[in-house]
């Protein structure tokens, strides 16, 4: 019996590696430059922004990081700003802990045929009341993170709510929400 948990556990170590374990980045990378320090422009430094680079790769929370200044040009991950100069103080390392199941998340959730939108009811109860909408249509208590689109108007979406679709150019969708 022994044995075969060891197989089944090298099987699945094999087949989903870092879905079931911690992670380290070395000088980790927001879309093509180096991950800054701060989450938003000069705030939220440290643990905000190691939290949020964690939950976007499937992970509940930064176990430990480390600060590298002088890197040069970094990408604020929380504004999409860059930082380009000999000031700029970016990750050394981030280690990320706790994978999140795949059955608990959701890239680009669709809501009956058309992207989910951001908001609950046309314009109001955006962000987190969706996003928990949506978990719990899923068979979930509520959302511990979401993640919109950057930019509006990318797609069609649709509003859970109501069923609304939404087609100008300040819908917004999610690019992820992670149930528990």
């Amino acid at each position: 019996m022994i044995a075969f948990l060891r197989t089944l556990l090298l099987l699945t170590l094999f087949c989903c590696g870092s879905a079931l374990a911690d992670q380290t980045f070395n000088q980790p990378r927001w879309f093509d430059d180096r991950l800054d320090w701060c989450l938003t422009w000069a705030s939220n430094c440290g643990k905000p922004a190691a939290d949020r680079f964690c939950t976007r790769r499937r992970f509940t929370a930064a176990a430990s990081f480390a600060a590298e200044s002088g890197v040069g040009r970094t990408r604020v991950s929380g504004t999409d700003q860059v930082c380009n100069g000999p000031n700029c103080t970016g990750f050394r390392f981030i280690n990320c802990s706790g994978p999140i199941s795949s059955n608990r998340v959701f890239a680009n959730p669709v809501w009956r045929g058309s992207r989910l939108d951001v908001c609950k009811s046309f314009g109001k109860d955006c962000g987190k009341p969706a996003a928990d909408a949506f978990c719990v249509s899923q068979g979930f208590r509520s959302s511990s993170s979401s993640f919109q689109d950057s930019t509006p108007g990318r797609s069609t979406t649709r509003i859970i709510s109501n069923n609304q679709l939404c087609d100008q150019n300040i819908c917004v969708g999610f690019q992820m929400i992670v149930c528990q």
